[in-house]
């Protein structure tokens, strides 16, 4: 495991955790984008443990169709509270 491979882990592992600590206060639609953050964390720390370049190849297609799902469900969320906003 290399250094940056640990800066990315950490980096993914605290903004996964942020964005769930901060979403009780600022919106649920954090949770979505915490959950990205999590599903990146998992998906580098297997890269890093396991033999198969998961960044390569049929893995890196599905890591790629996985992350824009993650972006569109995140976009259309955001665009719809944007459109709807809670009237306090």
């Amino acid at each position: 495991m290399q250094f940056m491979d640990v800066v990315y882990l950490i980096l993914w592992a605290l903004l996964g955790a942020y964005c769930f600590y901060a979403a009780r206060k600022l919106s649920p639609i954090l949770y979505i984008l915490g959950s990205f953050f999590v599903f990146m964390f998992g998906w580098y720390l297997a890269n890093d443990l396991l033999a198969v370049d998961l960044f390569g190849g049929t893995y890196n297609l599905i890591f790629r169709g996985i992350a824009l799902c993650f972006l569109v469900l995140f976009l259309i969320l955001y665009l719809y509270v944007k459109k709807h906003p809670k009237d306090e």
